[in-house]
């Protein structure tokens, strides 16, 4: 039996044991089924599609779109900013090559109540980046008008829980108590000053000195000087003794990453179960802030 090897795909079964397929330089899946007349058609018509990917139609949100992320505005943002509007710019990749001014009210309500689909609160992002990107070639003269700028977010449902809702005293004191001793410093330090995983994991052990943090946001730039309450400087004191530069390391001793982090958070929430850890919370909802008068 002979082999064909197809170039320019990714394929991998999904967690379900299904396979899929994928067309590298476009990202879009090919639906048809793998070997077929009909999948062999659809990779052409892809292929032909690739063609603008890297050149992107003039005036279209392609080109408005590459146009943005090689200005200043893009580059300045955080680096998790920068890969979050990422995944929009590839969610809004099959219609790169709309004419810009097609773009209405109408129209960007339509791709945010269709984006709806992965969740509200990615609707309402996707509908966001676009009103910057918008914003930003209105004030370049690539398009008259921002036309997302007064459109609306999809309302939360009514009754439908907070996503983050605040940790009650007692799920903050359980969380602490049952956290593992690798986990616990970088959970307390989110917890205890509000501080996002950007920051607390990546704080230098040097800019905890004495009893107070200094540092900067990532995300903004803005400086933050806090006095750690009393239990905040007990955790860091009992915690495990590691040669990294950070101030927070894992189980190995090594400084954190944030996908390492997401996921032994996630194993905490799974081994000790809904009603020890909030499902919904991450380490800085919660009370915290009543803590800062505990020094």
């Amino acid at each position: 039996m002979s082999i064909v090897r197809v170039k320019g795909i990714k394929r991998f079964r999904d967690r379900h044991g299904k396979w899929r397929c994928y067309h590298r330089k476009t990202g879009l899946p090919v639906k048809a089924d793998f070997g077929t007349g009909e999948f062999f058609a659809e990779l052409a018509r892809l292929e032909d599609l690739a063609v603008h990917v890297g050149d992107p139609r003039p005036g279209s949100l392609g080109m408005l779109i590459v146009e943005y992320r090689g200005s200043a505005a893009f580059s300045g943002l955080a680096p998790r900013t920068r890969a979050d509007y990422q995944r929009v710019f590839d969610y809004l990749k099959p219609i790169a090559d709309t004419p810009l001014p097609k773009f209405d009210r109408t129209l960007i309500v339509r791709i945010r109540d269709k984006a709806s689909t992965r969740g509200r609160r990615f609707a309402n992002y996707v509908k966001a980046v676009l009103s910057i990107v918008f914003g930003w070639g209105a004030e370049r003269g690539y398009v008259d008008g921002n036309p997302a700028k007064n459109v609306k977010n999809i309302r939360r449902p009514k009754g439908t829980p907070h996503a983050n809702r605040p940790w009650t005293d007692a799920e903050r004191h359980t969380v602490l108590d049952s956290a593992p001793e690798h986990l616990k410093p970088a959970i307390a330090l989110m917890m205890f000053t509000g501080l996002g995983p950007a920051d607390a994991l990546y704080l230098p052990r040097s800019f905890y000195k004495d009893g107070d943090i200094a540092t900067t946001r990532s995300k903004t730039g803005a400086p933050v000087f806090w006095p750690a309450p009393t239990p905040l400087k007990e955790i860091l004191a009992a915690a495990p003794v590691h040669s990294a530069i950070m101030l927070c390391a894992n189980s190995r001793g090594r400084p954190w990453t944030s996908g390492g982090f997401r996921a032994s958070w996630r194993t905490f929430q799974q081994d000790r179960g809904t009603t020890h850890v909030a499902p919904t919370c991450g380490p800085r909802c919660g009370a915290w802030w009543q803590l800062l008068t505990a020094r």
